[in-house]
């Protein structure tokens, strides 16, 4: 089923906020003062930059690594540090306590594919080229290896991840493969007995970014074509097919409702919320500045959009405001937040309900309290 948005609906609003409404924004403690590479793990703080990580509980720093990752609990963080061509892995807890250590890694020469994804259980992923994936154990046992290669003699991007939270899915895809004169795309999902299978391929269409539900049900995999509209197509977790919803907008991001009812859709100036089976646009509406983080809730009838201007090589967003739109009441309110903060490129932010009009900012180097009042 294909669902073109043509006839969205479009709020039309007045750029000031009526009387009554708010969105009312609290750091929450102690994430008050930090910096923009300051984060809370798991009630620990740890800085994090370019160059250096320091756990603050323990004061324990490590200088000159490669890259981290960090579990989608927040309770593991993975480093690898290089040496020649040899590479070694420290998992830690976030209080800076280390928990296991291995060495002995290949890796090439100045490779910038390399990445860990550590799980909560200290179980650790390595992506060492383009295209293979180690995985090892605890103690540094290496259970399982796979290739995600496409074969392609024309060339093929870096391979990406995408793990739920429980870990129970992980996805591998490929997000552009060059044949001839267009760009193939696939997706790889890893099955219980540790085989990857196929669930998705494209000969002419490349993926721009693939969202996972935090259980792993459902998954949007955002295509784009030259010439072509944006796609999101939305599977569940073993690649069936449910609904396709093409686009004319620039696709950047999509978000899952909590029982999987409805996507958030969004591309730089632009926030669209649809129906996952029937693909029927429940609202759509246009911003100014740049969006970096949106989703709806159906609960409280009300769309969150987080806007600002980021900073992809510093992972920090500036000029931040948060915005307020009630569907049902066709009414939108907006506040600015008056700081930056910083995003871990290892760590995916997302807005958390609370409880009925209250939410959190989560991910970032301030966690923020939203209060929507309509």
């Amino acid at each position: 089923m294909v669902t073109h948005i043509f006839r969205a609906l479009i709020l039309l609003l007045l750029p000031v906020t009526v009387f009554g409404q708010s969105l009312d924004l609290s750091v929450v403690p102690p994430t008050t003062n930090n910096s923009t590479s300051t984060f809370l793990l798991d009630d620990s703080e740890v800085v994090i930059n370019s160059t250096a990580i320091r756990f603050l509980e323990s004061g324990t720093t490590i200088n000159s690594y490669e890259v981290l990752g960090v579990s989608p609990a927040n309770t593991i963080i993975s480093v690898l540090k290089r040496s020649g061509e040899k590479g070694q892995i420290s998992v830690y807890s976030p209080d800076g306590e280390k928990l296991d250590e291995f060495s002995s890694i290949i890796l090439g020469d100045n490779d910038p594919s390399i990445a860990v994804y550590p799980a909560d259980n200290g179980d650790v992923l390595l992506r060492d080229n383009i295209a293979n994936f180690t995985f090892y154990g605890r103690s540094g046992n290496i259970s399982d290896n796979m290739s995600s290669s496409s074969q392609s003699k024309q060339g093929e991007q870096i391979s990406e991840v995408a793990i739920s939270n429980d870990q129970k899915t992980m996805i591998i895809y490929s997000p552009k493969i060059k044949r001839d004169n267009n760009f193939a795309s696939q997706v790889k999902l890893k099955m219980a007995n540790g085989r990857f299978r196929d669930i998705h391929y494209s000969s002419d269409r490349y993926i721009k970014s693939l969202e996972l539900s935090d259980d792993g049900n459902v998954m949007a995999v955002i295509t784009a074509k030259q010439g072509s509209d944006d796609q999101a197509i939305i599977m569940d977790r073993f690649g069936n097919e449910l609904n396709t919803i093409t686009t004319d907008k620039n696709l950047i991001g999509a978000s899952f409702s909590a029982d999987h009812e409805f996507i958030t859709l969004y591309s730089g100036g632009r926030v669209m919320v649809h129906n996952v089976l029937s693909g029927e646009s429940l609202g759509a509406t246009s911003f100014r500045s740049p969006v970096f983080l949106a989703d709806y809730f159906a609960e409280d009838n009300l769309i969150l959009a987080v806007t600002g201007n980021y900073t992809t090589t510093a992972g920090v967003l500036s000029n931040v405001e948060f915005r307020g739109i009630n569907l049902k009441k066709r009414s939108i309110t907006t506040e600015e937040f008056g700081s930056s903060v910083g995003f871990l490129k290892a760590s995916d932010a997302s807005i958390e309900r609370l409880s009925a009009d209250n939410y959190q900012l989560n991910g970032g180097s301030k966690r923020v309290r939203i209060k929507a009042d309509f």
